[in-house]
Formats: structure tokens, C-alpha cells, sequence
């Protein structure tokens, strides 16, 4: 199995001071963070992959709901992972995307989430909880098990039905 977990908010500026500037190295930084790290580490260990092997990628639910920069390289994700899987499953390959909606506990908002937002997030969702990492990793531990063999090209949302309300 291969998870690839890389990415998250990019911290990008760009010297060149200009506002168009910044907005292009924050995209750059973005798909460089968020894409390229799956693909590109994918590509690098696609030739040892052997029959029941599975490719994992971590979405977003920024992918669905106003994610800027972030949310289109999330989104480009599933692309990639729905094109993946066409190539891979022919050789017994799982590939799928588990877009996870709030997680607490890990430095995605590199300590700036307001207990305000932090609460907003939790009321989205429909079970009222946060996400924790191991709905993440026991998803992750589905998805790579026997019992997901014929589920590939798959985005499966963890996110407590947030997804769902907006």
C-alpha cells in the first residue's frame, strides 16, 4: 500500500511584490504541495506495485467547498487518481482519495484555527465531532484490505456528512 499524504496549506510569497506574482507562487506552491508530491511519488514507485497493491491519496473537502488554490489542487487529485485507476486496475491496482473534512489534532492550520472556526467546523458536520486521524488511517486500512478489492478510482468522503451541508 502507498499513502500519499503530502500537503496541506501553502505558506508561499513570492519577491517579486506584485499581487499577481503572489498569486502565482501561492498556485505553484499549491500543486507543487498538494499534486505533485502524489503524482511524482506515485510515478517513482509505480513499477514495484504488485497485484493487490493500493495507491491512497489524502483529499480535501476544500476540493467541493471554496478552496482556492488549495481546493483546485486537492480536485486535481481525484482527476489524476480517476486516471490512475483506468491504468492501474488492469494490473489488480486499487487507487482511491479519501477527502477528509476537519481533523483535529495535526498542524494543518498551522495553529491559527480560532476556537470560533473550530466550532463552526464541528457544527457542519452531522455527527457533531471533529475528525480524528484514525478515521483517516482506518479508512486508509479499509480501502488497502481485501474487502475493498473492486472499489478503485473512488473519492470516499470522511468528514462527518460536512460535505453534505453546503
Amino acid at each position: 500500500m502507498g499513502v500519499n499524504a503530502a500537503g496541506g496549506l501553502s505558506q508561499a510569497t513570492s519577491d517579486e511584490g506584485s499581487a499577481l506574482a503572489a498569486l502565482l507562487a501561492q498556485w505553484h506552491a499549491n500543486l507543487a504541495q498538494n499534486l505533485l508530491t502524489a503524482v511524482l511519488t506515485t510515478a517513482s514507485v509505480q513499477d514495484k506495485l504488485t497485484r493487490g497493491s493500493s495507491i491512497i491519496s489524502i483529499g480535501s473537502i476544500g476540493a467541493e467547498r471554496r478552496g482556492g488554490s488549495y481546493g483546485a489542487a486537492k480536485a486535481a487529485v481525484g482527476a489524476w487518481n480517476a486516471s490512475l485507476s483506468a491504468e492501474l486496475a488492469p494490473k489488480d491496482v486499487t487507487c482511491n482519495v479519501i477527502s477528509a473534512g476537519y481533523v483535529a489534532d495535526t498542524n494543518f492550520f498551522h495553529g491559527q484555527l480560532s476556537d470560533e472556526r473550530r466550532r463552526a467546523l464541528v457544527e457542519e458536520t452531522h455527527n457533531k465531532r471533529p475528525g480524528t486521524v484514525d478515521d483517516i488511517a482506518q479508512t486508509a486500512y479499509f480501502l488497502a484490505s481485501q474487502g475493498a478489492r473492486h472499489i478503485t478510482g473512488q473519492t470516499i468522503h470522511v468528514n462527518g456528512g460536512a460535505y453534505t451541508t453546503r
